[in-house]
């Protein structure tokens, strides 16, 4: 009877720690089906909307009735964890209704491009009111 009280124990403790923590995530809304997600890294921080449309790391996100706009650092080569904090590269997504995304997205621009895209599609008074931290190390 004490070896199976041990046993079960074991058990009962390794089924309570095992992966516990592993495999952590989080989702921010943007609007509609458009999510800010991360899996396992904050690092790993990207828009999709059932299928990613700006790779990471997207620190810096807005949008308006017609468009989402974001701001990313991307990754360093060979990393999944280590951001390039020297580059930003600005994406404009272009807002459906349905599952995936089939209208346009630009990206990955330069500010200089960014800004006359913006022009262009009549994006003005840019609010990138969900942002996240770029300081991990």
């Amino acid at each position: 009877m004490k070896r199976l009280l041990i046993l079960f124990s074991f058990f009962l403790c390794f089924s309570l720690t095992s992966c516990f923590g592993l495999f952590d995530s989080g989702t921010d809304r943007i609007c509609d089906d458009y999510e800010v997600t991360w899996i396992d890294v904050h690092e790993s921080r990207s828009i999709n909307k059932g299928e990613e449309l700006v790779p990471a790391y997207v620190f810096s996100v807005g949008h308006n009735s017609n468009f989402i706009y974001a701001k990313q650092h991307p990754l360093l080569p060979n990393t999944k964890e280590k951001i390039d904090k020297k580059i930003i590269n600005f994406y404009i997504i272009e807002r459906t209704d349905n599952a995936f995304q089939d209208k346009p997205k630009y990206g990955p621009l330069t500010k200089p491009a960014f800004d006359s895209l913006c022009a262009k599609l009549n994006i003005v008074d840019l609010d990138f009111d969900q942002t996240y931290p770029t300081n991990f190390y």
